[in-house]
């Protein structure tokens, strides 16, 4: 009997190693920042784009329920994980990086993004046409200045309190309920959200600055899944939301029942398989 435990625990130890075995790379982006990708899998290309705060680690409890139906490359952002930075910082630059990543894969190619990481997706697919697909959850393409909170958050930071700062960030810029912090501090990725907290600064005054531009979002033709939680209670994602569904000609909406802004770490399974069946459905 001890032999067969033995075998089952040694099978399940190399399934569990294959299913996490991974590539990592860099890709050199216009202005020579170098952005590291991580990727796993096969099937068509599927880049991930993480939101404001963290790393492509956040990612990675993800692959296996993707990586079954596409080589799946997670990138970190300029300033995060593995990823240089070069300044000055611009929302362009985060665009550029998207592209190189995309660039550098084969075929056409999906893409997912996240909260901040989402509107660097959607305008990527303005200056390349081989994004095949886009997967967009709460992209914050219209913010009002937080100018105030930022600088709270900046006096946080000198004072040592960077948790304090993210908290801020969270409860009162994305506006996550008190009981999503809570359980995004139990996740592994807190520690990666805090080792880029300084970053949510530069990029949401660069939202603010940014200009949706409606009639330029008609003339979007990569097929679009836009995706929200229920509970999401900012009414600037619910606005940003609004106006890219009146305005993309080939969008999908999914409201997650339940779900705030990071339904991708409470309902992994469902969130995976919304998104696989999109992307991956015949386009019309």
């Amino acid at each position: 009997m001890r032999t067969i435990a033995v075998l089952v625990l040694c099978i399940a130890a190399m399934a569990a190693a294959g299913a996490a075995q991974t590539s990592i790379s860099t890709v050199a982006s216009p202005d020579g920042t170098s952005i590291a990708v991580e990727c796993t899998g096969a099937g068509p290309s599927l880049v991930i784009v993480h939101g404001g705060t963290g790393d492509r680690t956040r990612w990675r409890p993800l692959f296996p329920l993707l990586a079954s139906r596409f080589r799946v490359c997670a990138m970190d952002r300029r300033a995060h994980g593995a990823s240089g930075d070069t300044p000055p910082y611009s929302l362009q630059k985060e665009v550029e990086d998207v592209v190189a990543v995309v660039a550098a894969q084969p075929g056409p190619v999906f893409v997912l993004g996240h909260s901040f990481g989402a509107v660097c997706a959607f305008e990527a697919a303005f200056h390349t046409s081989k994004i095949a697909g886009l997967a967009l959850y709460e992209p914050p393409i219209r913010v009002a200045d937080h100018s105030a909170i930022l600088a709270r958050m900046e006096a946080m930071m000198r004072g040592g309190d960077r948790e304090g700062a993210l908290v801020t960030f969270m409860s009162e810029i994305v506006m996550i309920s008190p009981e999503e912090v809570a359980a995004m501090k139990a996740r592994p990725s807190w520690a990666g959200l805090l080792a880029t907290v300084e970053s949510s600064v530069r990029q949401d005054r660069a939202l603010s600055r940014y200009q949706f531009d409606p009639a330029r979002a008609r003339t979007m033709m990569a097929p679009t899944l836009l995706m929200a939680g229920s509970k999401t209670a900012s009414p600037e994602i619910k606005r940003s939301i609004d106006s890219l569904r009146q305005t993309l000609p080939h969008s999908t909406l999914r409201i997650f029942d339940g779900q705030e802004h990071n339904a991708m770490d409470s309902i992994p399974q469902e969130f995976a398989a919304t998104v696989s069946s999109f992307l991956l459905q015949p386009q019309r």
